[in-house]
């Protein structure tokens, strides 16, 4: 009877221990499973595309505007009535040409009131000095005589500086835009008279977008500008740059950028004409340049754009730095960094890590 019982509980015991090892048996399948999904879930699937070469220079046109180099608004400083105005409108100027002249009877007359007043303090001043000298004369009386003397130099230093602001003369070679005042009208001090243009360079401006005016800015030497005008057939001017607006438009999100035509001006141009500007962009030596789709390139590795190369042999995906060029539509030009006939990540690339296993996307 006790062995009987003996045996029941030895059974017992061995139908659990065989239940337990066919648990660990099943976690441990189980495990292994999960480890072999998550390695299989590390290799993704991402499109791919090949970089082709780029065999003509990338160009873009823009719509520009010609300007002078500066634009100057000329008004008199006292009041008057003006006498001559012998400039008119689109008439060329040289430095120092009278433009405007006011009647000057009053501070010709202002003029002669403070040149008596300055001799006779000048005369006072010499009595009341040589009066001092001798012991005849107060100190006091002489100071009185020497703060006159001063007052009235200075009184004639302004008559003689209103007499000469009663002309307006050319400040610099120039051409008269606009003329705001008519001659033997009456004028205040600030009212504009003309309005000149300094042509002796003439200046060209246009809007950028973004993406270009990052390669204008910090690739300039790169870039071959060039402009032409409607209005001058046959004339095309090499442009420089002079300036760069680093504040974007609040809705076009463009930078306007500034240009100065090198050489010689055509005669047909004037202030305010369209130009139309070609922006070239020349791919560098080497392997040369290759075309990739603009999806292709990594925006996360800022500020070096990068893409994503794939290597056929291991079927890994690993980084490299490119410089870009101009894009075009939907592509964009790699200058250095990438050969014709690579293969490229051209989407999915923020999944990516260094040397990982991609599967390429068939479709």
């Amino acid at each position: 009877m006790t062995c009987g019982k003996a045996l029941i509980r030895f059974g017992r015991s061995l139908g659990l221990l065989a239940a337990f090892l066919g648990c660990v048996g099943t976690a441990s399948i189980a495990q292994d499973q999960s480890t072999t999904n998550t390695a299989v879930s590390k290799t993704i699937t991402v499109p791919l595309t090949v970089a082709v070469s780029a065999t003509n220079d990338v160009q873009r046109v823009f719509v520009g505007r010609l300007e002078p180099l500066r634009v100057v608004d000329l008004a008199f400083q006292i009041s008057g009535q003006i006498l001559e105005l012998p400039v008119s409108a689109g008439e060329g100027l040289k430095k120092g040409e009278l433009i405007a002249r006011l009647d000057i009877t009053d501070f010709e007359l202002a003029l002669a009131r403070a040149q008596a007043s300055f001799d006779l303090a000048t005369s006072e001043f010499k009595r009341s000095a040589e009066l001092a000298n001798r012991g005849a004369g107060s100190e006091a009386r002489l100071d009185t005589a020497k703060a006159q003397l001063a007052q009235s130099e200075v009184a004639l230093r302004e008559a003689e500086r209103r007499l000469a602001q009663t002309r307006i003369e050319a400040p610099f070679d120039a051409l008269v835009g606009r003329i705001f005042s008519e001659a033997y009208s009456n004028t205040t001090p600030a009212a504009p008279i003309v309005r000149l243009q300094d042509v002796s360079e003439m200046r060209v401006y246009i809007s950028l977008p973004e993406e270009i005016a990052a390669l204008a800015r910090t690739r300039a030497e790169d870039f071959s500008i060039t402009a032409t005008f409607p209005a001058a057939p046959r004339y095309e001017a090499e442009l420089i740059l002079r300036e760069f607006v680093t504040e974007a438009d609040p809705v076009a999100q463009t930078y306007v950028v500034e240009f100065a035509i090198a050489g010689e001006l055509d005669f047909r141009l004037l202030p305010g004409m369209t130009a139309n500007v070609v922006a070239r962009l020349e791919g560098s030596g080497g392997t040369g340049s290759v075309v990739i789709p603009v999806s292709a390139i990594d925006t996360t590795s800022a500020p070096e754009p990068r893409v994503w190369i794939f290597d056929e042999s291991n079927g890994t995906v690993r980084p490299r730095t490119v410089r870009l060029g101009l894009p075009r539509e939907n592509a964009i030009v790699v200058l250095e960094g990438l050969a014709a006939g690579q293969r490229v990540v051209s989407g999915g690339w923020w999944k990516l890590t260094d040397g990982m296993n991609i599967r390429p996307d068939v479709h």
